[in-house]
């Protein structure tokens, strides 16, 4: 790859994160790996902002979230907002999934609404206690959606590749 080439490593950086966000597929205690995968990403949406900011705020938006539920593991303020922060960071990663897919010119309509339907199925039942086995099926099925938009995203890797 042409160490030149911004667009195809910014599209490679957020397919890998993706799959690694993908492969987690477990709602508690990986608030540290996501961290890590959604700072890759933020460096992916930092290489192509000149084509458009958005990605790069919801990125960053997702990281501050995800700072504030590390610190939430040790019993801070925020613990009683976890559930709601943790949706608001799902849904955050879901709009920049559609925001770098349009970008990328991956023009698929599909990956989004398969992701929201088992998003907004966690969103509602991670908020009852009696209902945490539906909460992780559908996290579970939402990761691997992810999947699908990492295949996306390391296909707008190897365009941006060639055409450079």
């Amino acid at each position: 790859m042409d160490k030149q080439n911004r667009q195809a490593l910014a599209y490679l950086l957020i397919g890998v994160s993706a799959a690694g966000r993908a492969l987690l597929a477990v709602p508690e205690n990986t608030q540290l790996q996501e961290l890590s995968l959604t700072v890759l990403a933020v460096v992916g949406y930092f290489l192509v902002s000149r084509r458009g900011v958005a990605p790069l705020l919801c990125g960053i938006a997702q990281l501050v979230l995800e700072l504030v539920l590390c610190g939430s593991q040790s019993g801070g303020v925020w613990v009683w907002l976890m559930p709601a922060l943790r949706a608001v960071d799902l849904w955050l990663l879901l709009l920049t999934a559609v925001l770098m897919l349009r970008q990328a010119g991956q023009t698929t309509k599909a990956m989004p609404v398969v992701a929201a339907v088992p998003l907004a199925v966690y969103t509602v039942t991670h908020f009852f206690p009696g209902a945490m086995a539906a909460a992780s099926v559908s996290f579970v099925i939402f990761s691997v959606v992810l999947l699908w938009y990492a295949v996306l995203m390391l296909r707008a890797y190897n365009a941006a590749r060639v055409k450079h």
